[in-house]
């Protein structure tokens, strides 16, 4: 079971309404068609949402390896000297007790710590089962290694649910060639093959993604792409392209707490798991930024050109007067 709520989660816990009416009110704005002078997506459609939201999942699955908490909690483990001064004097119930305190420290998010001798013997595991994103380390006490360790910060389900909340497409994952855990759909025990899965009545096109299992192997994350509207389909791919990067964004801000107080934090977070820049403007005034100053003048949908390269550009309004902007690379 997930032990934690990641920080960018404490971000966006909570569902903002100002929000939650654009998609009905009209306040979002993807990129003009007309301007950008493509065809229709068509068929390509399902195909260029896929690759927007595997490029979120696969972010999401790579902060869990090398976020900023996750150096954090390097630091726990190899700062830890009841471990360290334990591993050192051959002590295994010291080991173990001090596992055992890193894994269950109240305000650290590890859930799962093995701790080996420096012949690779293990001398403590201390943690849940479904553990994903391993990452390693040693342990030294001055200049001699001690022992090594392999942490987790998430597990399974953690993931699942990160995915839920940020993209939303229906999700599981599997191991060792079973089901571990789902959401949003009933998937088959074995994962699917090919570019398509049939749940139910429904054909999806599939989003397959190879992680890292705990301590080693790997683990199969499936995402099903629901069909596109007939309307979006008409949209020229890169339309398509840059509105998805705005329907995640906006799911984000759905999700933040007192939004125009954490405006910095939003448009940080976002790039984090897009890659996208975030603009919030209110009239001319940058009220936060995550690119620099951005282009003097950015257009409400469309295409812009900044240091260099090609913008798709799509825009929200989150409340009246601040206007977000979120520009996704048109490669």
């Amino acid at each position: 079971m997930v032990r934690r709520v990641h920080s960018v989660q404490r971000l966006v816990v909570a569902a903002c309404a100002a929000v939650c009416a654009l998609a009905a009110s009209g306040l979002g704005s993807g990129v003009d068609a007309v301007a950008l002078g493509a065809s229709a997506c068509g068929s390509a459609t399902a195909a260029a949402i896929a690759a927007v939201d595997a490029t979120v999942t696969h972010r999401i699955y790579r902060n869990e390896l090398s976020g900023s908490e996750v150096r954090a909690d390097l630091g726990h483990v190899t700062g830890a000297g009841d471990l360290v001064g334990a591993l050192a004097r051959g002590d295994l119930a010291g080991v173990g007790a001090a596992t055992a305190r890193i894994v269950f420290h109240p305000h650290w998010h590890i859930v799962r710590l093995r701790v080996l001798d420096p012949s690779g013997r293990v001398l403590a595991d201390v943690g849940g089962p479904y553990v994903i994103a391993p990452v390693s380390g040693r342990l030294r006490s001055g200049s001699k290694t001690v022992g090594s360790f392999v942490m987790s910060v998430q597990d399974d389900a953690g993931v699942v649910r990160l995915e839920s909340r940020f993209v939303g497409d229906p999700i599981a994952i599997y191991m060792s060639g079973r089901l571990a855990v789902e959401r949003g759909a009933a998937f088959p025990t074995a994962p699917p093959t090919g570019s398509v899965a049939r749940i139910g009545h429904d054909v999806y096109p599939l989003i397959r993604q190879i992680d890292h299992a705990f301590p080693t192997g790997t683990l199969t994350l499936v995402m099903l792409v629901p069909g596109p509207a007939a309307a979006v389909a008409a949209r020229p791919c890169t339309e398509v392209r840059g509105a998805e990067f705005g329907r995640v964004a906006m799911r984000f801000a759905r999700l933040a707490v007192a939004l125009p107080s954490h405006y910095t934090g939003y448009a940080a977070t976002v790039t984090q798991f897009t890659g996208a820049l975030v603009f919030v403007r209110a009239g001319a005034r940058t009220v936060a930024s995550s690119g620099g100053p951005g282009p003097a003048q950015l257009p409400t949908g469309g295409a812009v050109t900044y240091r260099g390269r090609q913008w798709l550009v799509y825009s929200f309004v989150p409340r009246a007067g601040t206007r977000v902007y979120v520009l996704a690379s048109a490669a």
